[in-house]
């Protein structure tokens, strides 16, 4: 009777931690989505680079210390495993049988890579013609404001991404999960949850960057899930932020000149007033 008490008290705790989180969640991401409206309108570079390396803080203090009390709470801390035996079934369902990579594996992976490149290369194409129709106007997305500009910007580009796979792996894809399993058992709910909130911590892209955020962590969570390494996903989510800073806008201005030197004579501008 009193160990069933103590199990109803935890979870009871668990569950205000939950609410917790998500009003202070709410809170920083109309905060989140205020700063950001900010930053795009900022023109001087430094106070660009102010600006990121508050993210990068403010990011790292928020989701490290949420997954330090929720790993706690779960029982998940002491000791810590970044891949709980409780997530072993799903792992079970998803891995897939170890076999050699063959030729007609490689070759297969080939012609998948091929046709992703041909159809992002499609795809630009449309949006230049579409872009061009439209509007002479050719001002860049409100995103774009988050691509680097010069050296300095980019190591902070280059630290956001880091600290982005780091802590938000830590939290979406570990800590919150395994909290959610703990209160309501059903591993299918605490990872949907955790990737719905994961897109909603994205609020400031807009709509369709929550959606597509939502689908990446989804993406994540069955990689996670398949490996059974953190660590691969974390650098994964790394990887993804670094194209988007990065591989992105250098593909944009090789594949779609046109379209690009709106952005480039943009950012061009606004650092020569830094």
């Amino acid at each position: 009777m009193e160990s069933d008490f103590n199990c109803e008290a935890v979870v009871l705790i668990e569950v205000i931690w939950v609410i917790v989180m998500l009003a202070a969640g709410a809170v920083w991401v109309r905060r989140d989505m205020a700063e950001f409206r900010r930053f795009v309108r900022i023109k001087d570079s430094l106070s660009r680079q102010r600006t990121y390396g508050r993210w990068i803080a403010t990011t790292f203090a928020f989701f490290t210390f949420a997954s330090f009390v929720s790993l706690w709470l779960a029982g998940g801390l002491v000791p810590f495993d970044p891949f709980p035996q409780a997530f072993d079934q799903a792992n079970a369902m998803l891995k897939l049988p170890d076999r050699p990579v063959t030729p007609e594996m490689l070759f297969g992976m080939a012609i998948g890579v091929s046709i992703n490149v041909a159809i992002f290369v499609l795809v630009q194409r449309l949006r230049d013609k579409k872009s061009a129709r439209d509007t002479d106007d050719q001002s860049p997305n409100d995103v774009d404001a988050l691509i680097p500009r010069n050296g300095r910007e980019a190591l902070y580009g280059i630290a956001l991404s880091i600290n982005a796979g780091f802590s938000e792996e830590l939290f979406f894809r570990l800590a919150l999960p395994l909290l959610m399993l703990h209160i309501t058992g059903s591993l299918p709910f605490a990872f949907v949850f955790a990737a719905l909130c994961f897109g909603l911590a994205h609020a400031y892209q807009g709509v369709r960057g929550v959606l597509a955020t939502m689908f990446a962590g989804g993406i994540l969570t069955l990689v996670y899930l398949r490996t059974g390494s953190l660590l691969h996903v974390m650098l994964l989510h790394g990887a993804i932020d670094i194209v988007a800073l990065f591989v992105r806008p250098w593909a944009r201005r090789v594949l779609s000149p046109k379209s690009a030197a709106p952005l480039a004579s943009h950012h061009k501008s606004e650092a020569d007033a830094a």
